[in-house]
């Protein structure tokens, strides 16, 4: 553990060291639960466009407003899924500062001749690709849509 750190300072990064790692695991889920509500939103529009399409064509302005639509309902999913990631890297930042200061990647504190937590854990996050997945999903999906309402409908 870092020297210099007074009893009081240690007993409240004890106290943080939780919290950050729940709100670290909550945002994560959240931005897989907003990915998951939002493509399940443009599956359902998608395979009823596909099955109730009309005969007849629809007017362009009805098309505009759909097209629209979906477009606002599929920025806006993105944005909260980016703000949650956001929020998300903030967490895990204060979370692996506080494993450095509690010593959890120090060599021989915990486990002689190892680190109580991988070195690369301090690192990995920085790696972490999957709101780009979130993100392309979401965008296909939408182009899907549109795709379907330029079309069928």
């Amino acid at each position: 553990m870092s020297k210099g750190l007074r009893d009081e300072q240690l007993e409240v990064l004890r106290v943080l060291y939780p919290l950050y790692k729940e709100e670290v695991f909550r945002r994560r889920e959240q931005m897989m639960r907003l990915t998951a509500f939002a493509c399940a939103f443009l599956v359902l529009l998608l395979i009823t466009l596909v099955a109730l399409s009309s005969p007849r064509p629809v007017d362009l302005t009805v098309r505009i407003f759909a097209i629209t639509g979906t477009a606002l309902f599929s920025g806006l999913f993105v944005y909260l899924v980016l703000q949650q990631y956001d929020r998300h890297r903030l967490a895990k930042q204060t979370l692996i500062e506080i494993e450095r200061i509690l010593g959890l990647y120090e060599e021989d504190l915990f486990v002689l001749g190892k680190t109580l937590y991988p070195m690369d854990w301090q690192t990995a996050w920085l790696s972490d690709r999957s709101v780009t997945v979130y993100i392309v999903v979401i965008t296909a999906l939408t182009v899907l849509v549109i795709a379907a309402m330029l079309v069928r409908v």
